[in-house]
């Protein structure tokens, strides 16, 4: 689908016609505002995702703005790719006014600097990788930190590899950058980056909790299911257990698990419905890829190798996630 076009009252100042056509359009169902004054095609607008259309409430809020905008935290990590978890309620930009915090209009502005650590992606100015990474983290509880930090050390993997960053006022990349990817975009930052930029915080709070979930997180999980399934793991007391432990299959080939608890030779899977979906698998339908993950769990179990498979509901419940790790034999502290 091609991107969906902004139409502004300017666009109808042009051909002779004022604002109040566009608000007639809108009360018959033809038009979609998106912000006070930028509207779509109503027909554009619902054939979008839900993250194509917070794209376009980012394009929206950058066609209005006096000065281009700097995206920075959600917003930007849903371009660099960063796992968060669900879309952000509100547009996230950078403000070097002291207002911090103020949300005004589903803006939320952030201290910070409009100059330094800012790249371009598309028609977009967003903080690098590195800055939009510790904000995250130094705002988000520790499993979700987690899963951000993850991400950020992994690098992008083939076709995940869809959105183009260059530095902020060079000629921009001329393809629309996506919001909706399947894994970490552009270069993958490095731990000691990420420890550096914590001991600049000027809190020792939020130096010492940046720093727990920088030591605590890991390039080999696959996924925001896994960062924050290991991270709650951790909290609880269960043992800390292997990342994508290999197993070789009868055809010969290896087959990766989320974690493996040595102690009792017990292979864990987080099983999220976009683990089924991604464009990474390999072909079939998600039948067939279903069926699929059932024949390797039990060419695994024929290796004398336990499982235990858990869902968003069963870890977002503390209970019946302890229960079900302590069900599989796993030792709690």
């Amino acid at each position: 689908m091609n991107k969906p076009r902004l139409i502004l009252p300017a666009d109808l100042r042009l051909v002779g016609q004022d604002s109040r056509t566009l608000a007639q359009l809108e009360n018959k169902g033809e038009l979609v505002r998106i912000r006070r004054g930028v509207y779509t095609k109503s027909a554009d607008w619902n054939s979008s995702t839900p993250a194509q259309q917070y794209g376009l409430q980012a394009a929206a809020f950058q066609a209005l703005a006096p000065r281009q905008p700097v995206l920075c935290h959600a917003t930007a990590a849903r371009l660099w790719g960063l796992w968060i978890v669900g879309l952000p309620s509100k547009l996230h930009v950078v403000t070097e006014v002291a207002t911090s915090g103020r949300n005004n209009n589903g803006v939320m502005r952030h201290l910070g600097s409009l100059t330094n650590g800012i790249v371009q992606c598309g028609p977009f100015l967003l903080t690098d990788k590195l800055t939009t990474t510790t904000a995250l983290v130094k705002a988000l509880t520790f499993p979700y930190a987690v899963a951000v930090c993850d991400s950020a050390l992994r690098k992008p993997e083939g076709r995940q590899a869809v959105n183009k960053f260059t530095a902020a006022g060079s000629v921009p990349d001329p393809r629309e950058p996506s919001w909706v990817t399947d894994g970490p975009q552009g270069p993958a930052v490095s731990a000691d980056q990420l420890r550096a930029a914590a001991g600049r915080l000027t809190s020792r709070a939020a130096r010492e909790r940046t720093l727990a979930v920088v030591n605590f997180a890991s390039a080999l999980s696959g996924s925001a299911g896994e960062s924050i399934s290991r991270a709650k793991m951790h909290q609880l007391g269960f043992p800390a257990p292997m990342l994508q432990k290999p197993y070789t299959l009868r055809d010969g080939s290896n087959a990766l698990v989320d974690f493996w608890f040595k102690e009792r030779n017990l292979a864990g899977e987080f099983d999220g419905k976009g683990k089924y979906l991604r464009a990474d698998w390999a072909g079939g339908t998600m039948q067939d890829r279903l069926w699929k993950e059932k024949a390797r769990e039990d060419q695994i179990r024929a290796q004398g190798v336990g499982f235990v498979r858990w869902t968003w509901a069963e870890m977002m419940n503390r209970e019946r996630f302890v229960r079900l790790l302590l069900q599989a034999g796993l030792p709690q502290k």
